[in-house]
């Protein structure tokens, strides 16, 4: 009976769980040939005690060989031992040649202080639940370097990932679940920031009336493409329009 009902309260569970660097990044044209810092982090709707993701970069894009990967907070994970000491686990990071793959689990058992039912006698006794896991919810994972070639304009940063746990008796856990989750990286300013100075003030309105109206302008292709600020295809009013009201907070 006690192994049903272990079997019952860690069910699995299905939903938008997930490892990524966000739907889009922009990388600054100033970091071609040199390093672009990427965070990875992950979204979990159930326990997982080990995730193993196959990663698929960018022609252009390739993971710094030397200390191109470092860990953060996500990697440690607090639980209590079974005497109610709070401990920390620090997950390490296996990662494949090239970082093709990258991959981590637990190993500590965790205990916890199981709540009392209505009208049961309290008692403080912290009761094994199984592996340490990530919980449910948002874990900054790790960080990668980066080379970008000078080339490089845009591409896919492409993860497909395993999540999988033990079972788990506070709650559901994701058993061999399965995702693929796509980064978008593009080089570039923001629109606006016709000077690519890092933000859009009355120097960059000066620069587009000057571009509208024919004057003699040395502008690269990032800086034209910022000068589209609507995004229509061509520099015109409009855009200094549009940019005026920006600069000024309207």
């Amino acid at each position: 009976m006690i192994i049903a009902a272990m079997c019952c309260i860690a069910m699995s569970v299905n939903g938008m769980s997930y490892f990524s660097a966000g739907d889009t990044l922009r990388v600054n044209p100033n970091k071609l040939d040199g390093y672009q810092p990427i965070e990875f982090w992950c979204n979990l709707e159930g326990y997982i005690d080990c995730y193993n993701l196959t990663m698929t970069y960018p022609v252009g894009v390739t993971p710094k060989l030397v200390s191109g990967i470092v860990p953060l907070e996500g990697q440690t994970i607090a639980y209590y031992d079974r005497y109610g000491r709070i401990q920390h686990e620090e997950c390490p990071l296996q990662v494949s040649a090239a970082y093709g793959t990258i991959a981590s689990h637990t190993t500590a058992d965790g205990y916890w202080l199981q709540p009392q039912e209505e009208g049961e006698e309290m008692s403080v006794c912290y009761e094994y639940y199984g592996s340490v896991k990530w919980e449910p919810g948002y874990h900054r994972m790790f960080m990668m370097n980066f080379y970008v070639e000078p080339k490089f304009r845009r591409g896919y940063i492409r993860i497909d990932g395993r999540l999988s746990s033990g079972f788990d008796r506070r709650g559901p856990v994701l058993s061999d679940y399965s995702f693929t989750k796509k980064t978008y990286l593009w080089v570039g300013y923001e629109r606006g920031d016709v000077s690519g100075n890092g933000k859009c003030d009355i120097g960059d309105v000066t620069l587009l009336i000057d571009l509208t109206l024919g004057n003699e302008v040395e502008l690269d292709e990032f800086q034209l493409a910022a000068a589209d600020v609507n995004g229509d295809g061509k520099v015109d009013i409009n855009d200094v329009t549009i940019l005026i009201d920006k600069v000024l907070g309207r």
